[in-house]
């Protein structure tokens, strides 16, 4: 249990760095996006090799429908996620991002009839009031850049809780499995979307954003999925909840100190609101 605490940590502090990394890429989102998942792809299918564990193809193609949409949507979720870090500062790029269970709440009560207690939309309320507070909107109010960022990084949170909404539809498929196939979708998708949108023209390939790339799909998305997945498969979901708000915090840190990026009161405030209403909505007191 010890160890799989520690192995959960350590993936959560490497998600947690992912904005600040992307600073040094200095290539399309989309770009970003497909490089990312070809290096994620190939190093799970590496250790998979490794492991001697291959994939269960018939729970592949029994779930292909729901495969396909999930990626699709993993592929909306990324460009958003890389878009808000373009527009805006790290730490409000990633709370608006973190609004994720917000909208799984509300999603799930919409499509899966879900009860939503009373305490849970109070706490849905409270985040979207933390998100105002995230925005500056209250302060100064938006430039226009400063408002797609707000705007991509909610999105971003939205299509990440309909991806883990479709991967609930899924059935007898492992979490890697269905990684290491949503990673190799997503790089079919996005070499095509790349193409039609221009993005390679718009490629500037340096030697810091190349090894940041590499780091950001080997290490963050392949090494780190398959560490993070065998440790949430060996801890208790109270736990797993509680040590994922490391990834927040700490990325708002890292904008600070790292970046010198302003964090205001009205950004320390939206944190809290933010931070606690997920966290109040997903833990229940025995």
């Amino acid at each position: 249990m010890k160890n799989a605490r520690l192995q959960f940590i350590i993936t959560i502090i490497l998600f947690g760095t992912i904005g600040t990394l992307s600073r040094y890429i200095n290539m399309p989102s989309s770009i970003i996006c497909m490089g990312r998942a070809i290096a994620g792809a190939l190093i799970i299918l590496l250790i998979l090799a490794v492991r001697k564990q291959p994939l269960d193809k018939e729970a592949v193609r029994r779930n292909i429908g729901w495969l396909t949409l999930s990626s699709a949507c993993l592929c909306v979720n990324w460009i958003c996620q890389f878009e808000a870090y373009k527009h805006t500062t790290i730490a409000t790029a990633t709370l608006c991002y973190y609004m994720q269970p917000v909208f799984f709440i509300l999603l799930a009560a919409t499509v899966l009839k879900e009860h939503i207690s009373g305490k849970k939309l109070v706490c849905v309320f409270i985040a979207f009031i933390g998100m105002i507070f995230v925005s500056g909107v209250l302060e100064t109010g938006l430039h226009i850049s400063e408002l797609k960022g707000v705007l991509f990084g909610i999105a971003g949170g939205f299509f990440y809780a309909v991806v883990v909404l479709i991967n609930k539809y899924m059935k007898n498929i492992s979490t890697v499995e269905t990684t290491v196939i949503q990673l190799s979708m997503v790089t079919l998708i996005m070499l095509p979307y790349s193409a039609a949108t221009g993005a390679f023209g718009e490629v500037h390939v340096t030697t810091i954003g190349l090894v940041c790339l590499l780091v950001l799909g080997c290490l963050h998305t392949g090494i780190a999925y398959i560490a993070y997945f065998d440790s949430v498969n060996k801890l208790p979901a109270q736990t797993v909840g509680i040590l994922s708000y490391i990834d927040p915090v700490e990325a708002l840190l890292l904008s600070a100190f790292f970046l010198r990026e302003p964090i205001t009161l009205h950004t320390i405030l939206g944190a809290v609101l933010i931070l606690g209403a997920t966290a109040v909505s997903e833990f229940n007191r025995k």
